[in-house]
């Protein structure tokens, strides 16, 4: 289970790191250029983005009910550990439900647009996207942190 979630976040990071970058991009292109790069972060939401913040999401949920059922229950509660788990799973649902939708919008308004020029609502969707998407890496970024490095072991 520690192998999925560690994958997860790792595809996590680098496709949202990736996505934020393009955006990021994105607003200082060209219009010729900035429907493709847009439509691209689209893309990296849909098939990397997303179903890797569910993946970590999930299984850091699943590894946390397995470390209460095993008697780890105090651990959990530990103020870092339980930092990590929240922010977490914050991540994921401003990921899932802030990020996805939003990048998917502007993904519809890049391809229905019938000139390189994005559209009001794509451009917002666009802010969205830039606002929400590095806000959730960072949040994973402070969890692994609390989680590896300020978690005691032993």
């Amino acid at each position: 289970m520690r192998f999925l979630h560690l994958v997860g976040i790792g595809v996590w990071l680098g496709a949202g790191a990736a996505a934020a970058l393009l955006v990021r991009v994105a607003a200082q292109d060209p219009p010729e250029r900035r429907a493709d790069r847009l439509e691209l972060v689209g893309r990296f939401y849909a098939w990397l983005v997303a179903p890797a913040a569910i993946l970590a999401s999930g299984s850091g949920l699943a590894i946390t009910m397995m470390a209460a059922s095993a008697g780890y229950g105090a651990r959990l509660g530990e103020p870092a550990s339980a930092a990590m788990q929240v922010l977490g799973l914050l991540a994921g649902a401003l990921e899932i439900f802030g990020s996805f939708p939003a990048s998917q919008r502007m993904l519809r308004a890049v391809l229905a647009s019938p000139g390189p020029d994005l559209a009001g609502a794509g451009e917002r969707m666009r802010r969205r996207v830039a606002l929400l998407g590095p806000t959730a890496l960072a949040m994973v970024i402070v969890a692994l942190y609390l989680g590896i490095i300020a978690t005691p072991r032993g």
